[in-house]
């Protein structure tokens, strides 16, 4: 894809012309596909793919907004010059946003009537309470290889793994957010504790 169109396209995206985006879009496509021959395959395949992924993220911003321009940052900062494996994780997120977007509704969603069989896990309040009592670093290494911690809420879950990166546990942290599916990508408060981690092992 010529420099300067993509550079149009995500300039489009940012001032959130996605009509734009998508009328670019269907031109460059068009254009790829009438250019393809063997020589340039593999270009014109990261081409093909980088136009799809800026495609689905516009007609996805026309309803949901906030969770394409989440995921947009988040392509911003995982994607690489040579490797469009970020593109296809762009797309496949997209693609399962519905079944995606019903999980974050169940991780935010309050149950605290629901009943827990213990030996499955403790729910976050009983930790916090074990908290106050010994600390936060204390009352993790007392549990982290015998029970797992059980979230009714999303702000819970989001200051509980920041207390994981301040106390020195940032590769649990990270595990915390990839075990968690993709659907944490389209939170913007998620995604933007996510890029603080990396952009910290950057300058370690």
């Amino acid at each position: 894809m010529a420099y300067y169109w993509k550079n149009k396209i995500k300039e489009h995206f940012i001032k959130r012309h996605y009509l734009e985006v998508l009328k670019h879009c269907s031109y460059l496509y068009a254009k790829i596909i009438a250019e393809l021959d063997s020589k340039k395959k593999p270009s014109k395949l990261k081409e093909i793919k980088t136009v799809e992924m800026f495609s689905m993220l516009a007609d996805m911003a026309l309803e949901h907004e906030e969770e394409a321009r989440a995921l947009f940052e988040y392509y911003q900062v995982t994607k690489t010059k040579n490797n469009w494996q970020t593109e296809e994780n762009i797309i496949e997120m997209i693609g399962n946003f519905d079944k995606n977007l019903c999980e974050l509704s169940m991780v935010i969603q309050s149950i605290q009537d629901i009943d827990i069989d213990k030996n499955d896990g403790i729910l976050y309040k009983d930790f916090e309470a074990l908290e106050k009592d010994i600390g936060f670093k204390e009352a993790f290494e007392d549990l982290m290889f015998s029970s797992k911690i059980i979230f009714t809420n999303k702000n819970d879950f989001l200051y509980f793994v920041k207390n994981l990166v301040k106390f020195g546990f940032e590769d649990i942290a990270m595990n915390y957010f990839e075990n968690s599916g993709n659907f944490l990508f389209f939170d913007r408060d998620f995604l933007n504790f996510y890029k603080e981690i990396l952009q910290n092992r950057k300058h370690q």
